[in-house]
This record gives structure tokens, sequence and C-alpha cells, in this order.
């Protein structure tokens, strides 16, 4: 009978003395990878950022706002932390990680608009990104909040998060020994070589009388909230509502409420506030590839808009 108990310890411990090493060297791995989902996350926990000015927002902050572009024009290190798919939020328990692990930025351009005032984040997309920062607590509470069916084995069973997820745990072992996907992206901007596509013909289809945007109460206390904690940190923060297709006002029917109650809070706290939504480049198809987001050619414009725009609120030091 022990025979038979020790086989059973064994068959049972032998593949997890296994698992727990390679567990270990897949979460090293993609902890130093320039995969898409990590390569930010990464600068991030390692404090390689260390950002003067920080572009904050969801995907029309990545594929909006060119670091290059900023860093030349100012004496000055930017960085975007735009996270795809998220509403503020979201966005805000990025910063505040960004926080702990590097130095207070002064400047901070915020994408606002639609994702600004609606309801807070669930289901944050591409949840893989996640996976290897579960040990920490804050990683750990997002991912508990985000998704209902996260349990424990995915914090402490080795590897078990990573189920199903092949190409990940083989980017983890590449990565590990140096071998890992090459980077995409520049300082967290991706300019996105693009043309447009049929998606805003599939909404039209789909929403021929436009919809109501549901404005969310709690969403506008964190939005000021937020501009608050900006001024007791002495962050200089500037709102940015980035260009749409000028088609898409037709369908979001009450657009005008929205953009007033947005630059009505920029105003109650003093925050300058750069519309963009009314400008040459939301009448052509050229500068975009959908009807939310600037292709490469539009970012770049816009990009050069900012600089210009924001030199009032910049340091003299620093241009």
């Amino acid at each position: 009978m022990r025979k038979f108990a020790l086989r059973i310890i064994l068959f049972c411990l032998v593949p997890l003395l296994l698992l727990i090493p390679l567990s270990m060297i897949v979460d090293k791995g993609l902890q130093k990878s320039h995969h898409f989902f990590f390569a930010e996350w990464n600068d991030l926990f390692a404090g390689h950022i260390q950002a003067d000015m920080l572009f904050m927002g969801s995907s029309r902050a990545w594929v909006h706002f060119s670091p290059e572009i900023f860093d030349s024009a100012y004496q000055l290190n930017s960085y975007n932390l735009g996270l795809d798919g998220t509403t503020l939020d979201m966005q805000l328990e990025r910063l505040h990680i960004y926080m702990r692990y590097n130095r207070k930025p002064r400047y901070i351009i915020q994408e606002v608009g639609l994702n600004t005032v609606i309801a807070r984040q669930r289901e944050l997309p591409q949840y893989a990104q996640l996976l290897p920062y579960l040990s920490d607590t804050a990683i750990w509470r997002i991912y508990k909040q985000q998704y209902e069916n996260a349990s424990l084995a995915e914090r402490y069973f080795p590897l078990f998060k990573y189920n199903n997820q092949f190409p990940l745990i083989k980017e983890g072992l590449l990565s590990f020994a140096g071998h890992g996907v090459a980077a995409t992206k520049y300082k967290g901007y991706r300019g996105q070589l693009l043309s447009w596509d049929n998606s805003f013909s599939n909404f039209v289809r789909d929403n021929p009388k436009g919809y109501a945007l549901k404005i969310d109460s709690q969403a506008i206390d964190i939005f000021k909230d937020y501009l608050k904690w900006c001024r007791e940190q002495d962050i200089t923060i500037m709102l940015v509502y980035a260009p749409y297709y000028y088609e898409a006002d037709h369908y979001i029917t009450n657009i005008s409420e929205l953009k007033k109650l947005i630059s009505g809070i920029a105003a109650e706290n003093n925050v300058p506030y750069l519309d963009y939504t009314h400008n040459y480049l939301d009448s052509s198809k050229r500068y975009f590839y959908n009807s939310q987001h600037l292709n490469k050619e539009g970012s770049e414009i816009l990009s050069r808009m900012v600089v210009r725009d924001i030199t009032p609120y910049i340091s003299p030091a620093e241009q």
C-alpha cells in the first residue's frame, strides 16, 4: 500500500517539478518579449519608460500619437500607453501601475471621446496580455474584475493560465533564449499602413437610424477625479478629441451632448481641450482605415497638429 501511495505521489510530483520551472521560464520570457501584447507592459514593469509625457487612452491613442514626432519637437521623452478597447477606468489602472515603477510624468495627453463616458470596463480585449503578470497584486485584482471565471489555479498552478495558448508558450521560450519576435511598435505607437475597410458600412447597415450613446454617471465621476488627481500631482493634463470620419456624426445621435459634456468638464477644471473632430482630416477616407481610426499618414499629421497646439502649455526649457 505504501509503495502504491509512493507511486501516486511521484506520478503527481514529477510532472509538477517539471512544470514549475517551465512556467517560470515562459513568464520570464514573455516579460521581456517585444510581442504586441506585452511590449508596453514589460517596459512599464521594468521601469524603462520614465516619461516626461505620456499619451493615454484607448486604441485611438496608440494609433494616433507618435512619440517620435513629439520627442523631435520638444526636449523631452514621451511614451504611448494607449490600451486597445478600454474605457477610462482601465486606462487609469495602467497609469497607476506605471507610477509604481516609473517617474511621474510632467504632461499627459489624454485621448477623449466615446470611451471616456461609457460604463466601466468589462472583459478587457486580448486578456492574454495580463497573463505573465498575474503574480502582481494589482494585475490579479484587475484580472478578477475583468473575468468572472478567473480562478486561483490561473495564478498559482504552473502553466494552467496558458492552457491552449501554445503560441504564447513558444514565444515565452524563444524570448527567454533571446530569440523572440521583433518589435512592431515604437514607444507604444504603431502607425497603421491600412486603407479604408468595410467596418463603417457594416455599422450603418446594422444601425440605419444610429443610436444614442449611454453616458454613465460613474464614468463621469472617474473622469472628474482623474483631472483632480492630475492637478494634485502637479501633472499638466491636456485632453485631445482625435478626428473621426465625419459621416459617423449622423449615427451617434447624442454626439453633441457628449462633446458639450467633455468640454464643460475641461472648462470647469481649467484643463486644455483640443477638439480635432471638425478639421480637414475628417472629411477624407484617405486618412482613415475605419471611421474611428486614422491611418499612419493621418496620425502623423494629427501628431504635428497637437505638437503645434500644446506649445503654450509646455515649459520654455523643453521647447
